[in-house]
């Protein structure tokens, strides 16, 4: 008995020293990303990793890291004190376009992406990304979706049945990611998992008041966490381009702005407006595909209506100089070019709420009203000849 008392002393002890120094012990917030499948990609293939600033930035993003594949494979190591989203995209050797981007939360322990073609990919690690990023990319109906969507190839922007079968295809990918994170909202009781449902693009239901919820999903999280901080960001960029774009429209008063060309000459909108009997106000930039190819067909009608009164305001959503100043070269842009170098974060655009490009409205001069909007190719054509004549 008295040895037993003295065991059962002895391992109250030890008992009392390890739950001391597991109570001294840090929280491991250590990560560690492994990006492989390097022989699905041609060779000189990047990897960047990068996240969402927490303000509002010209440049909105903060890169992590950015590199080549070393023996096959791409890692990154760090630590992480709150769950956020970041992306990883693999990068094209001769430019900054994706071939692949994968989205998920950025969470302690190990993460593992395996791209098995350069459109699909294994994805495992963290409590949040499996729940998430399997949700979809294991679904075999957004799978084939997908698959449709990167599969088909626009050859010419201009061509309408082109334009939308395309954006058919994109928008039933969407459709089908968000009914997907819709069930895990639904089911879900982890108020941070139902935020980056929301941030990953679920809308919820339109007849609701999405920032209350959000808001109320976030006073639950905790506002200070960082995940909290981009949902509001987007929630409330989200909210200001309903409502600029619910105040302009057909029938509505353009809206005036001021902006400077390449050579720092100012421009206001309501002056060129004086001079004129109709302007197109044009928002592109040097990286959309769709604005650079409506440019040459632009052209050919600015130079046959320029001198009955037609004129072309447009305004860039580039936040690199030099880049807006290459493509405006090397499409020889004829009539008043401007931007402010702070892409989607520029009141101007904050004002029409654009929030994809290309976007136009055409103004009757004399009244100031938008008597037409989103003009490509012959709808330009056909609108400035009834106005115009031939």
């Amino acid at each position: 008995m008295r040895y037993l008392k003295k065991l059962t002393i002895a391992l109250l002890a030890i008992t009392t020293i390890i739950s001391c120094n597991n109570s001294e012990k840090k929280e491991d917030n250590s990560y560690t990303i492994k990006v492989s499948g390097e022989e699905n990609f041609p060779e000189g293939a990047r990897v960047a990793v990068y996240r969402s600033k927490d303000v509002e930035s010209p440049e909105s993003v903060e890169i992590l890291n950015k590199g080549v594949f070393v023996e096959g494979k791409f890692e990154l190591k760090g630590e992480v004190n709150e769950v956020h989203t970041i992306v990883v995209d693999v990068i094209q050797p001769d430019s900054e376009k994706p071939y692949m981007r994968v989205t998920f939360p950025l969470e302690p322990g190990a993460i593992n992406i395996h791209f098995t073609s350069q459109r699909t990919f294994d994805f495992k690690g963290g409590k949040y990304g499996e729940q998430l990023v399997n949700s979809w990319n294991n679904n075999s109906g957004y799978q084939t979706a997908f698959k449709a969507l990167v599969n088909y190839k626009v050859t010419d922007y201009n061509d309408k049945e082109q334009r939308k079968e395309s954006f058919a295809r994109m928008k039933k990918v969407n459709d089908l990611k968000e009914e997907i994170l819709g069930k895990i909202v639904a089911n879900s009781q982890d108020p941070l998992l139902k935020l980056l449902a929301y941030d990953y693009g679920y809308y919820g239901d339109r007849r609701l008041d999405m920032n209350a919820i959000i808001e109320g999903l976030v006073a639950e999280v905790g506002p200070e966490h960082r995940q909290s901080k981009v949902a509001m960001m987007g929630v409330k960029m989200r909210r200001e381009i309903s409502m600029a774009q619910n105040s302009i429209g057909i029938g509505t008063v353009i809206k005036d702005f001021e902006a400077k060309d390449l050579q720092g000459q100012n421009f206001h909108l309501s002056n060129v407006l004086k001079k004129n009997k109709y302007v197109l106000v044009e928002f592109w930039a040097s990286w959309c595909g769709p604005c650079r190819a409506e440019i040459p067909h632009m052209k050919k009608a600015y130079a046959h209506y320029k001198d009955k009164g037609f004129e072309i305001v447009s305004f860039t959503l580039d936040h690199k100089e030099s880049a807006w100043k290459k493509a405006s070269d090397k499409e020889q842009i004829p009539w008043i070019n401007t931007g402010d170098l702070l892409a989607y974060t520029s009141p101007v655009a904050k004002l029409y709420g654009v929030s994809a490009v290309p976007a136009n409205y055409l103004v009757e001069a004399t009244s100031g009203k938008i008597i037409a909007m989103d003009l490509r190719g012959e709808k330009l054509d056909h609108k400035l000849e009834e106005l115009l004549g031939k």
